[in-house]
Protein backbone atom coordinates (compact mmCIF):
# COMPACT_ATOMS: atom_id res chain seq x y z
CA UNK A 1 0.00 0.00 0.00
CA UNK A 2 1.52 3.22 -1.01
CA UNK A 3 1.76 6.06 1.56
CA UNK A 4 -0.94 7.91 -0.31
CA UNK A 5 -3.51 5.66 0.01
CA UNK A 6 -3.35 5.06 4.01
CA UNK A 7 -6.33 7.30 5.30
CA UNK A 8 -5.43 10.29 7.65
CA UNK A 9 -6.89 8.88 10.69
CA UNK A 10 -4.30 5.48 10.23
CA UNK A 11 -1.41 7.73 9.82
CA UNK A 12 -2.32 9.85 12.66
CA UNK A 13 -2.65 6.44 15.10
CA UNK A 14 -0.09 4.90 13.69
CA UNK A 15 2.33 8.57 14.47
CA UNK A 16 0.44 8.92 17.73
CA UNK A 17 1.91 4.85 18.75
CA UNK A 18 4.95 5.21 17.59
CA UNK A 19 5.28 8.50 20.26
CA UNK A 20 4.16 6.83 23.22
CA UNK A 21 6.43 4.47 23.03
CA UNK A 22 9.40 6.89 22.40
CA UNK A 23 7.69 9.00 25.55
CA UNK A 24 7.47 5.21 27.58
CA UNK A 25 11.52 3.92 26.80
CA UNK A 26 12.79 7.91 27.76
CA UNK A 27 10.76 7.67 30.99
CA UNK A 28 11.75 4.27 31.53
CA UNK A 29 15.34 5.14 30.90
CA UNK A 30 15.35 8.82 33.25
CA UNK A 31 13.85 6.25 36.03
CA UNK A 32 16.44 3.54 36.06
CA UNK A 33 18.90 6.60 35.49
CA UNK A 34 17.63 8.41 38.61
CA UNK A 35 17.25 5.02 40.82
CA UNK A 36 20.76 4.16 40.06
CA UNK A 37 22.35 7.56 40.99
CA UNK A 38 20.31 7.76 44.02
CA UNK A 39 22.29 4.44 45.07
CA UNK A 40 25.68 5.63 43.76
CA UNK A 41 25.42 8.54 45.59
CA UNK A 42 23.99 6.20 48.95
CA UNK A 43 27.28 3.63 48.44
CA UNK A 44 29.76 6.70 47.98
CA UNK A 45 28.94 8.34 51.15
CA UNK A 46 29.24 5.13 53.07
CA UNK A 47 32.74 4.32 50.77
CA UNK A 48 31.91 1.85 49.13
CA UNK A 49 33.48 3.51 45.54
CA UNK A 50 33.82 0.35 43.67
CA UNK A 51 29.56 -0.52 43.74
CA UNK A 52 29.16 3.42 43.84
CA UNK A 53 30.93 3.67 40.25
CA UNK A 54 28.97 0.68 38.73
CA UNK A 55 25.73 2.56 39.43
CA UNK A 56 26.80 5.48 38.42
CA UNK A 57 27.83 4.93 35.13
CA UNK A 58 24.90 2.81 34.76
CA UNK A 59 22.62 5.96 35.40
CA UNK A 60 24.49 7.15 32.54
CA UNK A 61 23.95 4.09 30.21
CA UNK A 62 20.24 5.17 30.45
CA UNK A 63 21.06 8.84 30.47
CA UNK A 64 23.93 10.60 28.92
CA UNK A 65 22.66 13.59 29.37
CA UNK A 66 22.43 13.91 33.23
CA UNK A 67 24.43 16.22 34.52
CA UNK A 68 23.69 15.50 38.23
CA UNK A 69 25.39 11.81 37.61
CA UNK A 70 27.89 13.52 35.35
CA UNK A 71 29.17 15.77 38.39
CA UNK A 72 28.65 12.47 40.96
CA UNK A 73 30.64 10.23 39.57
CA UNK A 74 33.72 13.58 38.66
CA UNK A 75 33.60 13.96 42.58
CA UNK A 76 33.84 9.70 42.55
CA UNK A 77 36.82 9.58 40.42
CA UNK A 78 38.62 12.30 41.69
CA UNK A 79 38.30 10.42 44.90
CA UNK A 80 40.04 7.99 43.83
CA UNK A 81 42.56 9.84 42.09
CA UNK A 82 41.51 9.17 38.48
CA UNK A 83 41.52 12.51 37.95
CA UNK A 84 41.26 12.19 33.48
CA UNK A 85 37.79 11.19 33.87
CA UNK A 86 37.14 13.50 37.07
CA UNK A 87 37.48 16.08 34.64
CA UNK A 88 36.03 14.96 31.67
CA UNK A 89 32.85 13.98 33.74
CA UNK A 90 32.55 17.77 35.54
CA UNK A 91 33.39 19.63 32.00
CA UNK A 92 30.60 17.21 30.76
CA UNK A 93 28.37 18.29 33.64
CA UNK A 94 28.64 21.91 33.01
CA UNK A 95 28.44 21.71 29.32
CA UNK A 96 24.94 20.01 30.10
CA UNK A 97 23.81 22.71 32.34
CA UNK A 98 25.93 25.84 31.95
CA UNK A 99 24.70 27.56 35.43
CA UNK A 100 25.14 24.17 37.61
CA UNK A 101 26.61 26.21 40.13
CA UNK A 102 27.74 22.85 42.19
CA UNK A 103 29.56 21.56 38.98
CA UNK A 104 31.24 25.08 38.28
CA UNK A 105 32.92 24.99 42.22
CA UNK A 106 33.40 21.29 41.59
CA UNK A 107 36.01 22.00 38.53
CA UNK A 108 37.04 24.87 39.72
CA UNK A 109 38.49 23.26 42.69
CA UNK A 110 39.65 20.51 40.70
CA UNK A 111 41.33 23.04 38.62
CA UNK A 112 43.27 24.34 41.68
CA UNK A 113 43.97 20.61 43.20
CA UNK A 114 44.84 18.49 40.42
CA UNK A 115 46.00 20.74 37.92
CA UNK A 116 48.29 22.88 39.20
CA UNK A 117 49.35 24.78 36.29
CA UNK A 118 45.93 26.12 36.21
CA UNK A 119 45.13 27.42 39.36
CA UNK A 120 44.77 30.52 38.00
CA UNK A 121 41.73 29.30 36.26
CA UNK A 122 40.32 27.89 38.82
CA UNK A 123 40.47 31.02 40.72
CA UNK A 124 39.24 33.11 38.14
CA UNK A 125 36.09 30.39 38.14
CA UNK A 126 35.69 31.24 41.68
CA UNK A 127 35.85 34.80 41.42
CA UNK A 128 33.23 34.94 38.74
CA UNK A 129 30.87 32.16 41.12
CA UNK A 130 31.25 34.80 44.17
CA UNK A 131 30.26 37.73 41.88
CA UNK A 132 27.46 36.56 40.07
CA UNK A 133 24.17 37.62 41.74
CA UNK A 134 22.52 34.46 41.18
CA UNK A 135 25.48 32.87 43.77
CA UNK A 136 24.57 34.90 47.11
CA UNK A 137 24.51 33.04 50.17
CA UNK A 138 25.65 29.97 50.32
CA UNK A 139 27.42 29.39 46.79
CA UNK A 140 29.32 32.60 47.67
CA UNK A 141 30.48 30.89 50.80
CA UNK A 142 31.79 27.55 48.97
CA UNK A 143 33.42 29.78 46.31
CA UNK A 144 35.44 31.60 48.92
CA UNK A 145 36.50 28.03 50.39
CA UNK A 146 37.67 27.47 46.81
CA UNK A 147 39.51 30.85 47.19
CA UNK A 148 41.15 29.21 50.04
CA UNK A 149 42.12 25.59 48.52
CA UNK A 150 43.78 27.87 45.86
CA UNK A 151 45.43 30.29 48.52
CA UNK A 152 47.12 26.78 50.23
CA UNK A 153 48.13 25.62 46.82
CA UNK A 154 50.01 28.37 46.50
CA UNK A 155 51.65 27.96 49.87
CA UNK A 156 49.59 30.98 50.74
CA UNK A 157 48.31 30.88 54.13
CA UNK A 158 47.41 33.74 55.55
CA UNK A 159 45.14 34.20 52.29
CA UNK A 160 43.99 30.78 52.61
CA UNK A 161 43.18 32.00 56.25
CA UNK A 162 41.49 34.85 55.18
CA UNK A 163 39.32 33.71 52.99
CA UNK A 164 38.13 30.68 55.24
CA UNK A 165 36.38 33.46 57.73
CA UNK A 166 34.79 35.35 54.37
CA UNK A 167 33.38 32.18 53.73
CA UNK A 168 32.29 31.13 57.36
CA UNK A 169 31.65 35.02 57.89
CA UNK A 170 28.51 34.33 55.22
CA UNK A 171 27.68 30.75 56.23
CA UNK A 172 29.66 29.55 60.12
CA UNK A 173 28.29 26.09 58.80
CA UNK A 174 29.97 25.70 55.41
CA UNK A 175 31.31 22.16 56.39
CA UNK A 176 34.07 22.76 53.84
CA UNK A 177 35.36 25.83 55.19
CA UNK A 178 35.72 24.10 58.43
CA UNK A 179 37.50 21.18 57.79
CA UNK A 180 39.75 23.34 55.86
CA UNK A 181 40.06 25.75 58.72
CA UNK A 182 40.70 22.60 60.97
CA UNK A 183 43.60 21.84 58.26
CA UNK A 184 44.99 24.54 57.96
CA UNK A 185 45.04 24.98 61.65
CA UNK A 186 46.62 21.71 62.18
CA UNK A 187 49.65 22.48 59.90
CA UNK A 188 49.86 25.55 61.52
CA UNK A 189 50.59 23.34 65.20
CA UNK A 190 47.13 25.11 66.68
CA UNK A 191 45.83 21.93 67.92
CA UNK A 192 43.27 23.79 69.57
CA UNK A 193 42.09 25.24 67.25
CA UNK A 194 42.07 23.07 64.99
CA UNK A 195 40.27 20.13 67.14
CA UNK A 196 37.72 23.85 67.80
CA UNK A 197 36.92 23.51 63.90
CA UNK A 198 37.28 19.63 63.61
CA UNK A 199 34.38 19.25 66.16
CA UNK A 200 31.93 21.97 64.55
CA UNK A 201 32.24 19.93 61.13
CA UNK A 202 31.55 16.39 62.44
CA UNK A 203 28.31 18.14 64.39
CA UNK A 204 27.28 19.25 60.96
CA UNK A 205 27.88 16.02 58.53
CA UNK A 206 29.33 12.37 58.86
CA UNK A 207 32.25 11.79 59.12
CA UNK A 208 34.38 11.21 56.16
CA UNK A 209 37.68 9.21 55.46
CA UNK A 210 39.56 12.51 55.15
CA UNK A 211 37.92 14.23 58.39
CA UNK A 212 38.68 11.37 60.44
CA UNK A 213 42.21 10.66 59.45
CA UNK A 214 43.37 14.65 59.65
CA UNK A 215 41.39 14.12 63.67
CA UNK A 216 43.68 11.20 64.10
CA UNK A 217 46.60 13.87 62.65
CA UNK A 218 45.36 16.16 65.29
CA UNK A 219 45.44 14.42 67.89
CA UNK A 220 48.59 12.49 67.69
CA UNK A 221 50.18 16.00 68.26
CA UNK A 222 51.91 16.53 71.79
CA UNK A 223 49.01 18.40 72.92
CA UNK A 224 46.71 15.96 71.15
CA UNK A 225 43.99 14.42 73.40
CA UNK A 226 44.77 10.09 73.30
CA UNK A 227 40.95 9.56 73.67
CA UNK A 228 40.07 11.26 71.09
CA UNK A 229 42.42 10.00 68.91
CA UNK A 230 41.49 6.73 69.69
CA UNK A 231 37.72 7.32 69.31
CA UNK A 232 39.00 8.44 65.50
CA UNK A 233 40.94 5.67 65.14
CA UNK A 234 38.07 3.04 65.97
CA UNK A 235 35.71 4.76 63.50
CA UNK A 236 37.60 5.18 60.99
CA UNK A 237 38.61 1.41 60.82
CA UNK A 238 34.77 0.57 61.46
CA UNK A 239 33.41 2.99 59.05
CA UNK A 240 36.01 2.34 55.28
CA UNK A 241 37.57 -0.85 56.73
CA UNK A 242 39.11 -1.58 52.97
CA UNK A 243 40.78 2.03 52.86
CA UNK A 244 44.49 2.58 52.81
CA UNK A 245 43.91 4.41 55.85
CA UNK A 246 42.60 1.48 58.20
CA UNK A 247 45.13 -0.72 56.95
CA UNK A 248 48.39 1.30 57.89
CA UNK A 249 46.39 1.74 61.48
CA UNK A 250 45.99 -1.68 61.58
CA UNK A 251 49.92 -2.36 60.74
CA UNK A 252 51.47 -3.65 64.51
CA UNK A 253 53.61 0.03 65.50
Amino acid sequence: MRLSQISPFLLFLTLLLGACASTQEREFNDNVAEANFKLGIGYMQSGHFEVATEKLLKALQFKDNYPEAHNAIGVLYEEIREYGPAGTHYKKAIDLKPDYTLARLNYARFLCLREPVRTAEGESEFQKIITDPANAGASASDGYTGLALCARQRNDPDQAETWLRKALEINPNNTSALLEMARLSQTQGKTLQARAFLQRYHSQTRPTLQSLWLGITIESSKDGDPLLHRDYKAVLVAQFPNSDEARRLKQPE
